[in-house]
């Protein structure tokens, strides 16, 4: 070592050797090369041009001399092109979560604190923490993105059944995956748009739009559409809706065989072509332009790459039927064809019952009331039908799809009540709207009665598999409604024992019928059916939790196959939708829980009276009990029954201890702090509402 070096070695370098690990790759500044005095390189300023008030900027460097200057204005500019893209492809990202100058020195000591670790140390303060008085009226408000304003989660969406199941207890590698769910966004493919295929390979995309998605959101005219498609094929067609309509019927369609098939077809492609007509055409002034409105909300539901908001888009939507005039039953007495007529009709309808579909699964308020509509009803006529009436073919008996398509609009009417009765966060009900409730418990049994009795009419098809397929979708948006209805809601907080028993049996049927559909690959894959799968699951495990005769009743193995299904049918979710995985997560801890809470009861448990000892009157005590509402004191919730079974709950806010009656679920859990509660239904909704307005 030389003279020089012994001297460096100093106890002031000794200090600062952790941060200057590697002196060679430092840059002195060019003040201090020039006057050839040692630089400490601190960021943003070094000390002696801190000291002078001047300019710190990079010195010359032997290694980098012959690196041009324009190779670093252009790296600037390409830093600031890709800031770009991310603020117009994900404007939820908050670029400002990341390092800057001030904290660049530690970065290039690789000695950086993670975003994820700062957004914990700040959550962790106790100085932004809110007292459960004060975050009350938060508590349907759940944060979807950093830099976003928390969004409403309503009753209906299930969102109470996911807070009160959720388990304190979380394990460590869940509780570590999730603070980088968001950054995933962030990988979506950037691909060109797509030409049409050959037509015969065209002609079997658009079969599978129209035999599966179609039939349950009639937005098109078949026959019109095959016209505009020869076209399109044949000459040089720049009719922009027509275009439009044309490609996202082939992106929905390669959608569905994609999924089927487990191929790759091009469907974000096509939808990216047909996007380039959108901004051509008249939406808000032509039933045209809804078509298209219509077919981008149903592109969206089914595919996550698509940075649209759905409740937006839909509002739009209603926006445009209602300045159509299409809630109201205008005839071809009017001097409209029947063509017209029925594709007016047919469209209301597909906007009545998305309105009411988005509104239930997010649980928030119905945008057009069914007492302002005529709600007139489709003729039984099909596509070709309609362009014959009054021919023998259009009386013919054969199999109509459109069957599907009227019996799916008269369950939107049953939504509807629903929603207006029993989900209503303001429980005076104005005499304009609804006629009073008397018996809340009567109407819930009477709504119930009118969902079997659609049940049962669902329409029988010809038996091929797409009139099956159809079949069973009906069955399982009758047993989702069911759920909605059976559960805990703001009109009936204490649910009967007899219909949370219903309401897990509906939940397991919704399972098995889904389940059916994945192994039979006939499964598409949707945010709906992401939601039904996991509120199908939270259904089961919360009647198996609330109601004793239920837990007493379930076998463990088929609540493990239940949880199974689950899971599996999320995992193949996952593949298409961000939140999917991580769901599935939360939902096998939970699940978890509940199994040992089984397993633990088989246990020593208190003597129960032989059934051949039984009596009339135990009998009738025992029908009583079952048809009158739960109580949480019939609930065992003592120390013993919990401790070592279940994984503390959480304890709802205030504003659930109002919002569910008062009394219904405050004494349910323990009064003890709890992870993030919202963490099952931020990976449910940030997939679609974290985009931005659409238009």
């Amino acid at each position: 070592m030389s003279e020089s070096e012994g001297h460096t070695a100093s106890p002031v370098r000794a200090s600062t050797r952790r941060q200057a690990r590697n002196p060679r790759l430092r840059l002195a500044c060019l003040r201090c090369q020039r006057r050839k005095i040692k630089c400490d390189g601190e960021l943003p300023q070094c000390k002696h041009c801190r000291n002078t008030g001047s300019e710190c900027v990079d010195g010359e460097s032997a290694r980098l001399r012959d690196f041009p200057r324009a190779y670093i204005t252009n790296l600037k500019d390409r830093v600031k092109w890709l800031e770009s893209i991310i603020h117009e492809k994900c404007p939820y990202v908050d670029l400002s979560q990341g390092p800057n100058c001030e904290n660049l020195k530690t970065v290039l000591d690789g000695e950086s604190t993670p975003v994820v670790a700062q957004v914990e140390a700040g959550a962790a303060n106790p100085e932004q923490s809110e007292s459960r008085a004060a975050s009350s009226h938060e508590i349907g408000l759940v944060s979807l993105g950093g830099s976003q304003d928390p969004r409403y989660i309503g009753p209906s969406s299930g969102y109470f059944l996911a807070r009160v199941m959720l388990t304190k207890g979380s394990s460590p590698g869940i509780s570590g995956s999730r603070d980088m769910a968001f950054p995933t966004d962030l990988i979506e493919t950037v691909q060109s748009a797509a030409s049409l295929p050959a037509r015969e390979i065209a002609d079997q995309i658009c079969d599978a739009f129209f035999e599966s998605l179609h039939a349950t959101y009639p937005v098109l005219h078949r026959p019109t559409f095959d016209r505009v498609l020869d076209k399109m094929y044949t000459l040089q067609y720049d009719d922009p809706a027509a275009c439009f309509q044309v490609y996202m019927v082939m992106a929905l369609g390669s959608l569905v065989v994609s999924q089927r098939l487990k191929a790759i077809l091009p469907c974000e492609r096509y939808g990216l072509s047909a996007l380039r007509y959108f901004d051509r055409i008249n939406v808000e002034n032509s039933l045209q332009g809804l078509q298209c409105l219509l077919l981008l909300l149903i592109f969206t539901l089914h595919n996550p790459h698509v940075r649209v908001n759905i409740w937006h888009l839909n509002y739009q939507a209603i926006a445009a039927a209602v300045d159509l005039g299409l809630q109201r039953d205008v005839t071809t007495q009017a001097g409209i064809s029947l063509l017209e007529q029925e594709m007016r009709t047919r469209i209301f309808w597909v906007v009545f019952m998305m309105d009411r579909i988005i509104a239930t699964t997010m649980g928030r308020p119905i945008g057009l009331r069914d007492e302002a509509c005529d709600l007139r009803l489709p003729r039984m006529l099909d596509d070709m039908d309609i362009m014959t009436a009054g021919s023998p073919h259009s009386h013919s008996s054969a199999f109509k799809p459109i069957a599907y398509s009227i019996h799916l609009f008269r369950l939107a009417k049953l939504n509807s009540e629903i929603k207006y009765v029993a989900n209503s966060v303001v429980r005076q009900t104005p005499v304009y709207a609804y006629p009073a409730v008397i018996d809340i418990y009567e109407w819930q049994a009477s709504v119930l009665e009118q969902i079997n009795q659609w049940e049962e009419h669902i329409p029988t098809g010809d038996g091929t598999p797409a009139t099956q397929h159809l079949e069973t979708a009906c069955r399982i948006q009758g047993h989702t409604l069911r759920m909605v209805l059976l559960r805990p809601s703001p009109a009936i907080p204490k649910p009967t024992r007899e219909a949370l028993e219903k309401c897990h049996a509906s939940a397991r049927e919704s399972l098995r019928l889904l389940n059916k559909l994945y192994v039979r690959s006939a499964l598409v894959h949707s945010w709906l059916t992401f939601h039904a799968v996991v509120l199908s699951t939270l259904s089961i495990l919360y009647c198996v939790k609330m109601v004793p005769d239920l837990r007493q009743q379930t076998d463990v193995a088929e609540l493990m196959s239940d949880l199974s299904i689950s899971s599996s049918i999320l995992s193949a979710t996952g593949e298409h939708w961000s939140g999917a995985r991580r769901c599935r997560d939360t939902l096998d801890e939970l699940g978890r829980s509940t199994i040992k809470d089984l397993l633990a009861q088989d246990g020593p448990a208190p003597a129960r009276e032989p059934s051949r000892r039984r009596g009339r009157a135990t009998v009738q005590r025992q029908a009583a009990a079952a048809a009158t509402p739960i109580s949480l004191s019939d609930v065992d919730l003592s120390t013993d029954a919990i401790n070592g079974v279940f994984t503390p709950m959480i304890e709802p806010s205030a504003f659930f201890d109002d919002f569910l009656g008062n009394d219904s679920f405050a004494n349910c859990f323990p009064d003890e702090s709890a992870t993030n509660i919202d963490e099952i239904v931020r990976n449910m909704f940030q997939d679609d509402t974290t985009a931005t307005a659409f238009g």
